[in-house]
């Protein structure tokens, strides 16, 4: 890729991109991954323009067509189109990201390594290709009127081959309709010239028959397992697709059989008017000619030659997409994956959030400072009920003591020395519901505590009021209960819990 176009990165909207598949004339194709809740995650392949054509307001109209043509087919051997949409890098394409390679890698790769694609699968990739190429040319608008589209560059860079057995149609990019955006300009050449129709190559109208030329040509390529037209220079390339003789497929390669042979010939006629007329047609004779030999495979047959062939190269791509998988689940880094980008390494994360720094465990805290600091125990509701509760158990244990002291003076014989006085009773320490995070065993934090919950009742007992400097000197103590001194209730102001330790981390907590 050259220094002007995209490096792959991390993310393209809601999309994360993995790698870069592909580049072709008009924009790079990356794989992405489309995460969501619950783990659920799909695969797709992402198409960009180029930078030097992102501007060029032809070419954006051009692959503005290729979304909006391709959306509208629903089969089985076209690449579905999921969505279009921009950024301020440019648009962008997304499609159904399939498992495979291109037909143009399957075959290169086979005779690299010695291998021949079995007959059987070659006719099965045309058929296949047929009829996604028919169901694009048969399609109609809203209104039901043809749209006319025409592909204009069926090659085997352009058919899609899968695991699954299936071969496919895509990158309608220079596709032609009579509602197209873009107009070609008068003169200009478009698709690659060694599959181009003769019509077509000197820019005269085109239809649906042009693709019929171009799949014959694929399909003469593969039975033949050599290049029809192609040569070093394009002129020379030219010269053979217009001028000369189309040879014969079977001088190349006898065991095909004379009506298959006859098949091909016939969608390779430089006359559109003797060629097949549709798609579907040509793909009619084609398995006609081929069932008399038994030469129509099926699924199974492409499924295995692409394992057979590209097995390698898939298991590579899988076991590099397994170890990114890897890297980038959050599950599988949970310290790093709470956290935003550009937070500090120190910042603690979700799931820091259960650890102190002495090690103990959150819910191992006492008290209901522990509840409010993991925001998983008790809520702020909660706590200012047990505060009343607290003070509404002190009051009655402060009338309760003050009834008793007065019916013991009623009753109490004269007063005697202080240091005869008894001592005062213990408090009764006030009942206070416990968090539930708290264990058995530990006692509340003290009220005036760091940390603690102004307002709650602690059970340590209060250090007495100090005397006034004016006030009265003191009455000997009666023996008896102790009454307590009267003191005004602790007012109960709610106030808001500790924040979480990672609240300013975490914004979206």
């Amino acid at each position: 890729m050259g220094d002007d176009e995209h490096p792959v990165q991390d993310r393209l909207d809601r999309f994360e991109l993995i790698a870069e598949l592909a580049v072709g004339g008009m924009g790079s194709v990356y794989l992405a991954r489309l995460g969501g809740a619950g783990g659920f995650q799909r695969l797709y392949a992402i198409k960009r323009l180029h930078d030097h054509l992102a501007k060029n307001a032809d070419f954006i109209s051009m692959f503005l067509d290729e979304a909006r043509l391709a959306a509208r087919i629903h089969h089985p051997n076209v690449v579905p189109i999921v969505e279009v949409d921009t950024t301020e890098a440019g648009y962008y394409l997304v499609m159904e990201y399939i498992e495979g390679d291109t037909v143009w890698r399957l075959f290169n790769r086979a005779a690299k390594s010695g291998k021949r694609v079995p007959d059987r699968v070659a006719l099965r990739i045309a058929l296949d290709s047929l009829a996604g190429l028919h169901a694009a040319h048969e399609l109609t608008d809203d209104e039901g009127k043809p749209l006319e589209i025409v592909h204009r560059d069926v090659s085997p860079h352009n058919i899609l081959v899968g695991v699954d057995g299936v071969a496919r149609i895509t990158d309608f990019g220079i596709a032609r309709a009579a509602t197209r955006l873009a107009v070609t300009q008068s003169g200009q050449l478009k698709g690659k010239l060694s599959y181009m129709a003769p019509e077509q190559a000197r820019s005269e109208a085109v239809d649906r028959r042009a693709d019929v030329f171009s799949m014959g040509i694929c399909l003469w390529e593969m039975l033949a397992g050599q290049r029809l037209f192609k040569s070093e220079f394009e002129a020379e390339t030219l010269n053979r697709l217009l001028y000369d003789p189309i040879p014969m497929l079977r001088s190349f390669v006898p065991a095909v059989p004379a009506e298959v042979e006859a098949v091909c010939m016939k969608a390779l006629t430089r006359d559109p008017d003797k060629r097949y007329a549709t798609a579907a047609e040509f793909a009619e004779a084609l398995e006609q000619a081929a069932r008399l030999h038994d030469l129509v495979g099926g699924k199974r047959d492409l499924s295995s030659c692409v394992d057979d062939v590209l097995g390698s190269d898939l298991a590579e791509r899988r076991e590099a997409l397994r170890a990114w998988r890897a890297e980038s689940d959050p599950e599988r880094a949970p310290s790093s994956a709470a956290s935003p980008i550009g937070a500090p390494p120190s910042s603690p994360s979700v799931s820091d959030v259960g650890s102190t720094p002495s090690g103990r465990r959150l819910q191992e805290t006492s008290g209901p400072v522990a509840a409010s600091v993991k925001g998983r125990g008790a809520s702020i509701g909660v706590v200012l009920f047990a505060a009343a509760m607290a003070v509404a158990s002190g009051m009655l244990e402060w009338n309760r003591a003050h009834a008793q002291g007065a019916a013991s003076r009623r009753t109490a014989g004269p007063a005697v020395p202080s240091s005869h006085v008894a001592p005062s009773a213990a408090p009764v320490a006030s009942s206070v519901p416990v968090a539930s995070g708290e264990p058995s065993g530990e006692r509340p934090a003290a009220a005036d505590s760091p940390g603690s919950m102004p307002g709650v009742a602690s059970s340590s007992p209060r250090p007495p009021p100090a005397a006034s400097a004016s006030a009265p000197p003191a009455r000997p103590r009666v023996t008896g209960p102790a009454a307590p001194v009267r003191q005004r209730p602790p007012k109960v102001e709610p106030a808001a819990p500790p924040v979480p330790s990672d609240m300013m981390v975490n914004p979206y907590r």
